[in-house]
């Protein structure tokens, strides 16, 4: 809980710093999918401690992602994606537990097709 408090207080400080919500989204997600691949190598060549950091990670910027989304204003699109946020959290925690290739390869969809939406709404603004 220390570790999602801590994102949140970082992306609070990266957004007073005039960075746009829609690119810190952007930047989580390209983070997580980054995290992925270092969780996926380190599973395959069974380094247990490059296994934990990556996917402490991934887990880390989804959660904050997920605490980010506004009910509020977000309407529907906000409900779909933090189902889609919690999701992936559950597909990174049972990845982590048992080491589970297909959990952790069924992230990537996910988190590709969002990350290419909001880069679609990057371009456009």
């Amino acid at each position: 809980m220390a570790a999602a408090m801590s994102a949140v207080q970082a992306y609070r400080q990266v957004g007073q710093q005039g960075v746009s919500t829609d690119r810190l989204v952007l930047l989580g997600l390209e983070g997580i999918l980054e995290y992925l691949r270092r969780a996926e190598l380190a599973i395959r060549a069974q380094q247990i401690g490059a296994k934990a950091e990556a996917m402490d990670k991934a887990y880390q910027l989804t959660a904050h992602l997920l605490a980010s989304v506004d009910l509020e204003r977000g309407g529907e699109i906000a409900v779909n994606l933090q189902n889609l946020y919690r999701f992936v959290l559950e597909k990174l925690a049972t990845a982590n537990i048992f080491d589970d290739l297909e959990a952790l390869a069924a992230c990537r969809p996910v988190l590709e097709d969002l990350r290419d939406a909001w880069r679609g709404l990057l371009d456009r603004a």
